[in-house]
């Protein structure tokens, strides 16, 4: 501030200082923040505050440095401490009397308690006001790389172009991460023009005047102009950068306020009853895997996707079969069945099926009429189950053996016997089993399995069996 110097001028600043004292400062309210819903904005912050000879004028019959004074100690009441570093840099005649602009508290970790005993050493005025020089120290106060804010208490009086100028070094060396915001004390025209170039060239921030910042929703919302980001949900995301601006409190999110997804399913951990779901299965509403059957197994597992309810099912989501005959348990009528002897659809051996512990055969149900190796129709239809039963089930070899009761001489008996065996394996090839599978043998009248001395008996013999052993 250009002032005339010598013993007059300390006179009467000294008068003015006296009749100053007995007006009380204005008074500014603390605003009140809840930091919960709040992220920071800045990591740092740095204050200038004007000690020069202008401050000793009145404002609204207040000195501008009592209105000072005052402002600065609501602001700090205000600020949440949330891990921010401060500083406090003066210009003018600073009440340490170490020059023109003197750092009061270095860059350092922020706190109330702190910071109000730094306004302590504050509200010394005289000299000129050099806030250029200010603001130009300051860029060795702060760390680069980091959001920065920078707020300047001044009436803006006799500063030049050396303050706007020092603003916009400061913006280069600072670049995007630096915001500088003005309070203005007193009501100067060309000081409030003066403070606008200085927050236009500092980056985002505005110019106010500190008479609107008396109220303590005026003053919370200045410091949450410059301090922090709104956080509705309290996610730690700020609003202007969450994509899910409503996820419940205590929900853990991603980057983008999302609540987390960890098994990627697309529902969230928080409602996800079923975490870590394989990648790629399709899901309920809960995060479990869907199971159309309720059998215990997810569809994208099971391979028997419309199991009946309640029916127990193996890994596969498939019904259990216990005994291995392709009837599942639930409808198996003859469960325990030896394992790979033939069944019918309710598992049970088919007429004509001998079971002999774990073996089985095909014994005396395909007859023939005296001396002929024609097949009967009956013949054909259980000749017929073996050929599906055969099909489905390679493993098996089977020797066709021929027989006939104990008329006739024994050599007719013989061929009688093998053409029986070789008419049986023709319908089987003829009806897609392989003849490398099957081998006929005639066996005579060597193996009865009736008394030959009744007619029953005899017709009894007359047939052919099947032995069959696995590969």
């Amino acid at each position: 501030m250009k002032r005339t110097t010598g013993l007059a001028l300390v006179a009467i600043a000294a008068l003015v200082l006296t009749q100053a004292c007995a007006h009380h400062p204005m008074n500014f309210e603390p605003g009140e923040i809840d930091s919960e819903y709040y992220v920071k904005k800045v990591d740092q912050f740095i204050v200038i505050a004007d000690e020069s000879m202008s401050m000793s004028d009145r404002s609204h019959r207040t000195q501008k440095i009592q209105i000072e004074e005052a402002f600065l100690a609501s602001l700090n009441e205000t600020i949440p401490e949330l891990d921010y570093t401060g500083g406090f840099r003066t210009f003018g005649k600073s009440c340490e009397g170490k020059g023109k602009t003197v750092l009061l508290r270095d860059v350092s970790e922020y706190g109330t308690n702190e910071f109000e005993s730094v306004l302590d050493k504050f509200g010394c005025v005289g000299g000129l006001s050099p806030l250029g020089k200010a603001i130009a120290a300051s860029g060795g106060d702060l760390a680069m790389g980091k959001p920065t804010a920078v707020i300047v208490i001044t009436d803006g009086v006799d500063m030049g172009k050396k303050a706007v100028n020092a603003a916009q070094s400061l913006k280069e060396a600072l670049g995007d991460d630096l915001t500088i915001y003005a309070i203005q004390l007193g009501d100067s025209g060309i000081g409030n023009k003066t403070l606008a170039k200085i927050v236009s060239a500092g980056g985002d921030g505005y110019a106010k005047s500190a008479h609107d910042l008396t109220s303590s929703e005026a003053m919370k919302a200045f410091v949450v102009d410059v301090f922090l980001y709104p956080d509705d949900d309290a996610d730690g995301v700020p609003n202007h950068l969450d994509r899910c601006p409503d996820t419940p409190k205590g929900v853990k999110v991603d980057k983008d306020g999302c609540p987390l997804d960890t098994d990627g399913d697309g529902v969230p951990d928080y409602l996800d009853k079923c975490p870590g779901t394989p990648k790629g299965v399709e899901v309920d509403a809960k995060g479990c895997p869907i199971d159309s059957d309720g059998d215990g197994v997810p569809d994208k597992a099971d391979k028997c996707p419309d199991t009946p309810k309640g029916v127990k099912v193996d890994k596969d989501g498939c019904p259990l079969d216990s005994d291995g005959d392709g009837v599942p348990d639930y409808l198996d009528k003859c469960p325990g069945t030896p394992r790979g002897v033939p069944v019918d659809d309710n598992g049970c051996p088919p007429e004509g099926i001998v079971v002999r512990g774990n073996e089985w055969a095909v014994q005396g149900q395909i007859l023939f009429d005296v001396n002929k190796a024609d097949l009967k129709p009956r013949a054909k239809d259980l000749l017929g189950r073996a050929v599906t039963f055969l099909k489905k089930n390679p493993q098996y070899f089977v020797e066709i053996q021929g027989h006939t009761d104990s008329t006739g001489p024994k050599a007719w008996n013989d061929t009688l016997s093998q053409m029986r065996a070789d008419s049986v394996r023709d319908f089987l090839v003829s009806s897609g089993v392989p003849a490398d599978r099957l081998t006929a043998k005639g066996y005579g009248s060597a193996d009865p399995i009736a008394p030959n001395k009744t007619k029953e008996g005899r017709q009894q013999n007359r047939r052919v069996d099947f032995n069959p052993s696995e590969k």
